[in-house]
């Protein structure tokens, strides 16, 4: 005979009413519970740390707006003695004056490969630079770069358009930018010969 108050007390058959259930460790107001909420706010501090890393990355001035060029890389350009690499380090840019550099001579293979230039924001300078290269003989923009930092380079640039084999006449036109503002501050040129070999 069963119980009579066997099937009494019970919900889906698990647990017996007015028995105390036993909690895991960590569930608030229980053993570990602190410990657990400690976790807890460890893991989001890391978020919020990953978040802001991330808006400094992708967000207004990182990479995603497209405002930097991503083909710059860190470092000065590596045609450069120890000593001329030495030198611009030590160099000390006035304010409201700033140092370009750029390969007097751009060697390309053809009119729609790489040309290896050079083009340098020198470390010394306190501004972004953005760099144009125009032909002197038709005014025609041939490479425009986006912004680059101080003490980045690009090695090789690509012609937005086919030139037939020939020297080319050209300016390289370095604008200077604000780095918060991103406001032009000055412009700076230098002349150089573009060289599309076949």
């Amino acid at each position: 005979m069963e119980d009579e108050g066997a099937g009494e007390g019970r919900r889906d058959g698990r647990e017996p009413v007015g028995k105390r259930r036993r909690e895991p460790a960590g569930v608030e107001g229980r053993p570990g519970g602190r410990r657990r909420r400690a976790a807890l706010a460890a893991l989001a501090l890391v978020l919020a740390a990953a978040a802001l890393g991330a808006l400094a990355l992708f967000g207004p001035g990182g990479l995603e707006d497209g405002f930097f060029d991503d083909r710059a890389k860190e470092g000065q350009a590596p045609y450069k003695s120890a000593e001329e690499a030495q030198a611009e380090l030590d160099r000390v840019v006035e304010e409201g004056m700033f140092g370009i550099s750029i390969a007097s001579v751009i060697p390309f293979a053809d009119g729609a490969s790489e040309g290896t230039a050079y083009i340098e924001n020198v470390p010394g300078n306190r501004y972004l630079m953005r760099v144009a290269i125009v032909l002197d003989g038709t005014g025609e923009t041939v490479f425009e770069s986006k912004a680059l930092k101080p003490g980045t380079y690009l090695e090789t640039v690509e012609l937005a358009s086919d030139l037939d084999p020939g020297n080319y006449a050209a300016t390289a036109t370095f604008t200077a930018l604000d780095p918060e503002s991103r406001e032009e501050v000055g412009r700076a040129g230098a002349k150089v010969t573009l060289s599309v070999e076949g």
